[in-house]
């Protein structure tokens, strides 16, 4: 039978990672945080020469790039606890979220807001316009209700009892995280997270958020992009203003521990400090 995930189980993990994999049972127990804050002088000026009047590249876009090429270079990173062990993901997929609003009248919208999102596949190998474009095609048929995907799990979900929805949530998961089930011909997507998700709170007004790891997606981490603010720094001696880009992260701590993180946290750094160094050159001005 076909897989649900492409990968491998890790040969050689620490010992606190087989103690850890064997005490903590679902993502919810064994969270860690980690916050960034970083100069987004050069990330801002590079979105801004990607973007055109009918292409919007944002920073979260940047972000998302980021993430999967970080991933992609600390893979020990994007994986799972599978069966208590250690299970590393081949490819290197991205989930973006998004708020899905219903035609509702006035009044309903705010309690009907779905949250739904768009699986980037081997983002790692896209670059940041190809990203940007994919998300944003994706986004649009979700908001007007041609996404089948969502429109069926939505359906599904709407007509399942709420006090059977836990159990037949882990069961769906069983299947596809600890049994490795491809159920895409039941039309449940395949491994429908990915290995990370990023979320934009800054377009709600917020700097810092700590997104939970919700158990049934088996993800190692999420990444809360900030509100964008001048913040004073300190450069060669003097206080100079800069576009300051907070982020948060969380991890599940069974996958990543503070050595990993910290691995990950400088490529990611890297990056974001300056994009035309280590991704493909946006066009110039």
């Amino acid at each position: 039978m076909s897989k649900n995930v492409q990968g491998r189980y890790a040969e050689r993990v620490s010992s606190w990672r087989r103690l850890a994999g064997a005490t903590w049972r679902a993502a919810n127990d064994p969270t860690i945080y980690g916050t960034l804050s970083l100069d987004a002088t050069r990330a801002l000026e590079y979105v801004s020469r990607l973007s055109t009047p009918s292409r919007h590249v944002t920073i979260t876009h940047l972000v998302t790039k980021a993430v999967a090429d970080s991933l992609a270079r600390h893979p020990e990173c994007n994986a799972y606890v599978r069966h208590g062990r250690i299970f590393v993901r081949k490819d290197v997929d991205v989930f973006c979220l998004v708020a899905v609003a219903p035609a509702a009248a006035e009044e309903d919208r705010d309690l009907s807001v779905d949250l739904s999102g768009v699986k980037i596949c081997r983002a790692n190998e896209k670059s940041v316009v190809e990203i940007a474009e994919e998300a944003a095609a994706r986004v649009s048929r979700l908001r007007a209700g041609r996404d089948p995907d969502f429109a069926r799990i939505k359906r599904t979900t709407e007509r399942v009892p709420p006090l059977l929805l836990k159990p037949a949530l882990g069961l769906l998961t069983f299947a596809l995280y600890e049994l490795n089930l491809d159920l895409s011909w039941a039309g449940i997507p395949q491994d429908p997270f990915g290995g990370a998700f990023v979320t934009s709170v800054g377009m709600l007004g917020l700097q810092h958020a700590f997104p939970p790891i919700v158990p049934f997606t088996r993800l190692a981490l999420n990444v809360a992009v900030g509100r964008v603010e001048d913040a004073p720094v300190a450069e060669i001696g003097q206080v100079v203003v800069r576009a300051g880009l907070p982020l948060t992260a969380t991890f599940d701590h069974r996958v990543v521990d503070g050595y990993h993180a910290g691995r990950l946290s400088e490529t990611f750094t890297e990056i974001l400090r300056d994009p035309d160094e280590h991704l493909a050159r946006g066009p110039r001005a």
